[in-house]
């Protein structure tokens, strides 16, 4: 009998890591934190609480289409909110619908009402690649 692939949480997958920016900080200061940072978002904050977030894509749509300031203009300016978050024992499969189906790149995991984690598009591709690993072991084991 083939072994079975675990069953994947949220919080198998996140990054643990959060990453924060002041909702009064400038664009500029959100896109430089980010490229310095090797992120793709930022979980935007008013005295120590998550507020909403921003993302890559964000600064690049306020500032090349919408012509926003980048030197001037607030993060809370261009920042989704509210958080859409999920549970740290969403499966992929909720993971992936909740992120489809409101066209986001970020999903920030909540354990009760505490954020413990983010998932990004990269996190999850990494996943898949685990994954298809997995199923090819698997087709070689059977072809032995």
């Amino acid at each position: 009998m083939a072994e079975k692939f675990p069953i994947l949480r949220a919080r198998d997958i996140m990054t643990a890591e959060l990453r924060h920016i002041d909702r009064n900080s400038t664009i500029k200061e959100a896109a430089t934190r980010i490229i310095n940072e090797g992120v793709g978002a930022l979980l935007v904050t008013e005295n120590g609480s998550p507020v909403g977030i921003v993302t890559k894509r964000d600064i690049i749509w306020s500032v090349l289409f919408e012509k926003r300031d980048p030197n001037k203009e607030t993060v809370d300016k261009i920042m989704s909110t509210p958080i859409i978050t999920v549970n740290e024992d969403a499966t992929i499969k909720e993971i992936v619908d909740v992120m489809l189906r409101n066209n986001i790149s970020h999903l920030p995991v909540r354990e009760k009402n505490k954020l413990i984690g983010i998932i990004s598009d990269e996190d999850l591709l990494e996943t898949l690649l685990d994954i298809v690993e997995y199923i090819e072991s698997l087709s070689v084991k059977t072809k032995e």
